[in-house]
């Protein structure tokens, strides 16, 4: 007998067990032509696998199938017996299936009845599939009884797969049941008896849950009693309990709380328990989610330093894109046991008003940078500024308004610098007339320097209390510095004339000693000690240029300006020696011509190198000013004396700025004649500008140059993100003075470089030699530091509340390679000459003197005062004779390493290392393994502070809160 097919209809009018299907409305998709049967590609391996082929239907059948008002079940085998009378059947053949609506069932032998609507099947692999109930299809080694009007089961034998975000369940067990509820969605309840759960998706798991009560409601939840976990055959843990919201979206509930076998079984009499994360996580809406968490550390056995702690951590997320709004903001309190505390507070806001209206906040503020500093485990936040700023930025027609600030806290430390308002008002260039061209601006600025606690003469105040006791309170000093600028820069035809106006005050609320040189007799030097310094420079240049000549070979350009006698200050000052009043001086004429040509040579190459080109472009000026004078009040207002200055000297100056390059055209192996040959800047070096003055050298008898400083910086595309800067102090002393000396001194040096297997030096011979280069990773092939690297971490502005960022795992590489960055830099002080005042930048030996009879103490006294250090300068005066301030020199190493020792272990290091004081800062090591379903990662983190931390997990892939992990955090005390 041959394959049978066949329809069944139910009337509506004659039974109430079946459902009226409404009139199908046309499918206008369906009915547009196919364009896709024309597409040669692959088909597409998304769509479910096809359970059985039916046969083609003739005219009849696909008649009878398009009726209205009926429901059709479609069954078809190699043998069929119908019963008329109990409206059953029978079908045999080796994929017999029945098809009602879009429910597929497909097996050995199938016997269905359309009274009850119950299909029996049987066969050594029996597959449902029906759509309606969200799931993936039902494989029974057995017999399954389903009913295709109530979408209810039972089932021997099942296997079946349940995906949430991303993971697929496999669930399967020896008797189970299933059905669906129509008041929900179509949601389908699955009961399962001695069953099994895996992510595993091999022939036989490396891993399951094997229970005796599971029960799965599709893509909702997944319960299972008890659980044994089993890897391979071999049990190791028990549960009373497991369960998995499966449903996708956000949802309120209970935090995964992250805490060791040390915290419920302790290894050592002296291991201080801490559990974090305790919480509740709420799902408020769809732009809005907050989380509520407690962290503690055990207060058994306190030190000092690390008294035990509790902290609450709060945090709330929130975007609504329909409003260009996004942001997040967190706050922490955190009580330590010796009554000490902390709190914290972050808020990041980004908000679009309109196309050209946006304002953008990071705040980040704490109480207690101490307590901030000693308890956190993170190199980052130890060594980085805890920083604040906000901008408003709009426009009103062309130009552009922009208003800001931003705000400064150092870890462990009570100073604070400010820099608030930020303001600035631009446009473009306004064409008042067809010949005339206007581009005003204006900015106004002020920094502040709040509660200064590295440098100064006078920390203390020395007085006699009411008990007639000597005694002291530290001075609270403060200092602050505003600018502003106004340009208003004409364009006439082809000739510039620029006008503009700056303004700066600087004010130093502390004591501070200057010694005041008299302005006829510099001999006369007198110590004096001011209790609040001021200083105000007023200036306004004018100047004048032309069209340039001879553009795009020499590219000359005449240039004429009035500029001030002494270019150290503006026009109009005033400070404390001047008793606030207001004095000029003189300005003269200075005119000047100026070239930029480029210069190049063209050299053979070799190898895969077909050309070199090297360039050079030099930028040369000359400018010649008449003889100036300054009268005596500015001298004394700026504190200088007629005997040996320079600056009112006729200028006849040469000014130098090279720039070279050189290129190598590399062989291209595509010889289309669009093609464009490979360049590589083989090296790239720019300097500063250096001037030298002709008359200064006639007159002084000695060096000419004027120039106080000159850098220099390197770049080379033959190594990935190398750059290298160098600086120097050319002079010894003040330039405009006739005692300094022309003594050039080293003071910075830095480098950067990045190595990998694929590029950088590596390649260099490969290059060269016309050998192969490995294609590079994307992922590794880094030209640039990222924000990853351990110099960025230093800088950084790390929020200092909130759990999304301490939610993240320990980064691990994502490829096969290695990669390496070396970041060095190198900065030293020229040794002040003179009898000045000189002021140490930090008192670490003078601090820690009086602990010197205990060499415990001592040496924590010293970590703390150098893990403290400042790298920031007090705003300097503008006067000359102010108390010099000795900066030690800082010799550093940077390095972060990623790599794989095996394809399945991977690895990162971070570290950085103080060449001055011969030893490490931190150290973040972190270890990976690969185990198919779990990961194991070791990791090791070691802070400035003294702080380290050894953690240990192994972790579900599937569902990582599902882990076994072993952590011990050790706190190093500090001094206060």
């Amino acid at each position: 007998m041959g394959p049978a097919t066949a329809l069944i209809f139910c009337a509506p009018v004659l039974t109430a067990q079946v459902r009226s299907v409404p009139a199908p409305r046309r499918d206008t998709v369906r009915a547009r032509p196919d364009t896709t049967r024309r597409d040669t590609t692959a088909a597409d391996s998304t769509r479910p696998k096809e359970l059985i082929k039916w046969n083609e239907t003739d005219s009849v059948m696909q008649a009878l199938m398009s009726r209205q008002g009926y429901t059709a079940t479609r069954y078809q085998g190699d043998q069929a017996v119908f019963n008329a009378q109990s409206h059953t059947l029978q079908l045999r053949g080796k994929k017999a299936g029945v098809s009602r609506e879009q429910t597929v069932l497909v097996g050995d032998s199938i016997v269905y009845s359309d009274s009850t609507k119950i299909i029996v099947a049987r066969g050594d692999t029996v597959i449902l599939r029906d759509p309606e109930q969200q799931a993936a299809d039902v494989i029974a080694r057995g017999r399954m009884a389903y009913n295709v009007e109530l979408h209810r089961g039972v089932v021997e034998n099942i296997t079946t797969q349940i995906a949430q975000t991303g993971e697929n369940w496999f669930v399967g067990g020896k008797d189970a049941a299933f059905v669906s509820d129509t008041t929900r969605g179509r949601e389908t309840a699955f009961y399962v008896r001695s069953g099994t759960i895996t992510s595993c998706d091999d022939s036989i798991p490396d891993y399951h849950f094997r229970a005796n009560e599971i029960k799965m409601v599709s893509k909702h939840i997944m319960v299972a009693r008890p659980a044994v976990l089993y890897i391979g055959d071999v049990p190791v843990m028990w549960l009373p309990f497991i369960f998995q919201d499966m449903r996708s979206g956000r949802r309120s509930g209970v935090l995964t709380p992250r805490f060791g076998v040390s915290e419920l079984f302790r290894n050592s009499p002296t291991y201080r328990r801490h559990i974090e994360n305790l919480g509740y996580y709420f799902a408020i809406s769809d732009y809005m989610d907050a989380q509520l968490a407690l962290d503690w550390r055990s207060g058994s056995r306190p030190s000092s330093g690390d008294p035990g702690w509790v902290r609450l951590n709060g945090e709330l997320q929130y975007r609504w894109l329909d409003r260009f709004m996004t942001g997040r903001f967190a706050a922490y309190r955190h009580a330590q046991r010796d009554g000490s505390s902390n709190t914290g507070i972050s808020w990041y806001h980004d908000q679009g008003f309109s196309q050209d209206t946006h304002l953008h906040t990071d705040i980040n503020y704490v109480t207690n940078t101490f307590i901030q500093r000693t308890t956190t485990f993170n190199p980052s936040q130890v060594l980085a500024t805890i920083s604040s700023h906000a901008n408003y930025t709009t426009k009103f027609g062309p130009a552009s308004l922009n208003l800001g600030g931003s705000n400064s806290q150092h870890p462990g430390r009570k100073e604070v610098d400010r820099t608030f308002p930020v303001f600035s008002l631009s446009a473009p260039a306004i064409a008042v007339t067809r010949w005339l061209d206007w581009t005003p601006a204006f900015s106004f600025q002020t920094n502040q320097q709040l509660n200064l606690d590295q440098t100064g003469e006078f920390t203390y105040r020395f007085f006699t209390n009411p008990q007639g006791v000597k005694d002291s309170v530290a001075l609270k000093r403060n200092a602050r510095q505003t600018s502003s600028s106004f340009s208003t820069p004409l364009r006439i035809g082809g000739f510039s004339l620029g006008n503009s106006f700056t303004m700066t005050d600087n004010e130093t609320d502390a004591p501070q000693t200057f010694v005041i040189q008299d302005p006829n007799d510099s001999s006369v030097k007198t110590p004096r000690v001011f209790a609040k310094t001021f200083d105000t420079s007023i200036d306004w240049q004018p100047s004048f240029s032309l069209p340039s000549l001879i553009h795009g070979s020499l590219n000359l350009s005449p240039l004429l300006t009035f500029v001030n006698v002494d270019g150290g200050h503006g026009y109009w000052v005033r400070s404390q020696l001047s008793n606030g009043q207001f004095v000029h001086q003189s300005k003269r004429i200075q005119t000047g011509l100026s070239a930029s040509p480029t210069l190049f040579a063209l050299f053979p190459g070799f190898g895969s190198v077909t050309r070199f080109r090297h360039s050079i472009t030099p930028s040369i000026s000359y400018t010649y000013a008449p003889t100036g004078n300054l009268s005596t009040e500015f001298l004394r207002a700026t504190n200088r004396s007629r005997q040996g200055f320079l600056g009112s000297l006729a200028q006849n100056q040469v000014s130098l700025t090279v720039s070279h390059v050189l290129e190598a055209k590399l062989k291209s192996t595509d010889t289309s004649s669009t093609a464009e040959p490979k360049k590589v800047k083989v090296l790239s070096m720019d300097f500063s500008s250096l001037t030298y003055d002709f008359e200064r050298a006639r007159k002084t008898h000695r060096s000419g140059f004027t120039t106080p400083n000159l850098n220099t910086n390197i770049a080379s595309d033959l190594i990935p993100g190398f750059r290298g800067n160098v600086s120097w102090s050319l002079y010894q002393g003040d330039v405009l003075s006739d005692t300094a000396r022309f003594k050039p001194f080293r003071e910075n040096i830095g480098a950067s470089l990045t190595l990998n297997s694929q590029s950088g030096i590596f390649g260099i011979f490969t290059r060269l030699f016309g050998r192969p280069v490995p294609e590079a990773h994307p992922q590794i092939e880094k030209t640039e530091p990222s924000a990853e690297d351990a110099l960025a971490n230093r800088v950084a502005s790390t929020p200092v509340a909130g759990m999304t960022s301490r939610s993240r795992q320990f980064a691990m590489p994502s490829t096969q390679g290695w990669q390496l960055t070396l970041q060095y830099s190198s900065s030293r002080q020229r040794p002040p000459t003179g009898n000045g005042v000189v002021l140490d930048e930090n008192f670490v030996e003078l601090q820690c003197k009086p602990l010197q009879a205990n060499p415990i103490v001592y040496q924590q006294c010293i970590d703390q005062a150098r893990a403290q250090a400042s790298n920031s300068l007090p705003i300097a005066s503008g006067i000359s004779g102010a108390p010099f301030i000795r900066i030690p020199s800082r010799d550093n190493m940077q390095s972060s390493m990623n790599f794989h020792l095996t394809p399945k272990w991977s690895g990162t290091w971070t570290t950085n290392y103080d060449f001055q004081a011969k030893k490490f800062g931190s150290h973040n090591v972190t270890l990976q393994r690969e185990l198919h379903d779990w990961r194991a990662i070791f990791a090791f983190t070691q802070a400035p502070n003294g702080n380290f931390a050894f953690n240990f997990f192994i972790a579900l892939n599937a569902e990582p809160d599902l882990k076994f992990n072993y952590d011990k955090s050790t706190y190093r005390p500090i001094i206060r």
